[in-house]
């Protein structure tokens, strides 16, 4: 296979066999084989087309009746996506049948409504797999609410926040996206069966009956107006996903990060056999954080993909849908492998409080800076207060000092400030503000927001 999510050797690195399936050469083929016999079958039912051709249109409607090699030589002949498969489709029909075969629809209207089913099978498996990682992130967020940990910004300790906390902003993300995915289907599951220009001439009388009639058969949403030039739905997917994969990116680099040697918070759990290394037995590599950042990053540059489709000319423009048969596979396999490698790391988390608590010390009480200032500045001014402390911290860095030896022997503070007023300021904590509560909400909201998930 010349594609890395269908190599023999790597595809289960890449995607999962469930995802694969949806996108499979042959269960795409069954897809069309199925629309086509459900499209006899309505025709059949308003006298459009004989009966009898109907049901052996849909008897003979197997990938197993095609001849798979003949229908490659005849593709080479066309250069015709579908009329190769049709050919076969027809050849396996008994009676004439085969010559009621695609009465009316074009080519993408098969094509693009396969599209938006696989599209909805794949919707169905990122969303269950996405829920996954929100409870396992909710499960670290309740179990760390109250963890003191270092909170950095610009890559720097800043204050302390809890375990919990960072766990709980995560789960909020991924209940956005849960909202967004569940917004999807109304706006991009339509049926596609409105021929050539788009008009549904090729249909007679009976094209928006036969059109909502199939569409119930598939249980897709029955468009106002053809959407065969207008990719919007598509696209939406698409940079959905791309978010997702965001959100997803953001995750496994905080783990790849916080397991670092120099920081030593967090590990993912690791199977003894593991090897982090061909030549350093040592290493403890964040493998899946680490692989998960690769295959997010692919995702999202595919959004662009899906935004390039909205760009179609005039009534059809093949250029673009085409697009999809590229990106939509690819991204939905690749998403689904970071979702798993994500939920897994976050299920297994081995979370480090002695690590964590030697982080919070490195400073020594310096990251606790900001209580002793407002503290300090209910004395003294907070501008003060600030102008003193930053004496005090140059201080113990110029000396070597611990920011509690510093602060205490600045004559302008300790005459402000005792040794016992300082030593309560230095509980990790007791300065971490709202940040249980913050677990307890964003819990709250995803158990309501919840109750009106797809089963």
């Amino acid at each position: 296979m010349a594609h890395i999510i269908d190599h023999a050797f790597y595809k289960d690195s890449w995607g999962t066999p469930e995802m694969r399936v949806v996108f499979d050469e042959r269960t795409r083929m069954q897809r069309w084989m199925d629309i086509e016999a459900a499209l006899a079958e309505v025709q059949a039912s308003l006298g459009i087309i004989p009966v009898a051709a109907a049901e052996e249109i849909r008897k003979k409607a197997k990938v197993a009746n095609i001849d798979e090699g003949r229908m490659s030589e005849q593709l080479g002949r066309t250069g015709h996506t579908l009329v190769a498969f049709l050919n076969e489709l027809e050849r396996a029909c008994k009676a004439g049948a085969g010559e009621w075969i695609h009465y009316g629809p074009t080519t993408q209207d098969i094509q693009d409504t396969g599209t938006v089913l696989e599209m909805r099978d794949a919707w169905r498996i990122l969303f269950g797999n996405l829920k996954r990682l929100e409870t396992a992130s909710l499960n670290l967020a309740v179990r760390y609410a109250n963890l003191p940990i270092v909170g950095r910004t610009h890559g720097q300790h800043g204050l302390p926040m809890t375990l919990g906390m960072k766990a709980a902003s995560w789960a909020a993300e991924i209940r956005r996206d849960l909202e967004r995915l569940k917004d999807v289907p109304r706006r991009a599951f339509f049926i596609m069966m409105h021929g050539g220009v788009g008009t549904q001439a090729s249909f007679g009388e009976d094209a928006e009956t036969i059109v909502s009639r199939l569409a119930d058969r598939f249980d897709l949403l029955c468009p106002p107006t053809c959407w065969a030039n207008a990719r919007d739905g598509i696209a939406e997917f698409q940079t959905t996903l791309g978010i997702v994969a965001g959100t997803v990116a953001r995750i496994a680099n905080e783990i790849f990060e916080l397991s670092r040697t120099e920081v030593g918070e967090v590990h993912e759990p690791l199977a003894k056999t593991v090897v982090g290394s061909s030549t350093m037995p040592h290493k403890r590599n964040a493998v899946r954080s680490e692989f998960t950042g690769t295959l997010t990053r692919i995702v999202m540059n595919n959004a662009l993909l899906g935004l390039q489709g909205m760009m179609v000319e005039h009534e059809r423009d093949t250029r673009v849908w085409r697009l999809d048969w590229h990106s939509l596979p690819e991204s939905c396999c690749l998403l689904d492998r970071s979702l798993l490698n994500m939920a897994v790391v976050l299920e297994g988390l081995e979370v480090d409080e002695i690590g964590i608590r030697r982080n919070l010390e490195m400073t020594g009480g310096a990251i606790l800076s900001e209580a002793v200032m407002f503290k300090l500045g209910a004395k003294v001014g907070k501008q003060t207060a600030h102008h003193l402390l930053h004496e005090a911290i140059n201080e113990a860095g110029d000396t070597g000092r611990t920011f509690r030896e510093a602060v205490l022997s600045h004559p302008k503070i300790a005459a402000t400030m005792s040794a016992s007023e300082l030593e309560g300021l230095l509980d990790y904590a007791c300065y971490t503000g709202t940040a249980a509560r913050q677990v307890d909400a964003v819990k709250a909201l995803s158990l309501e927001l919840g109750a009106s998930d797809p089963a």
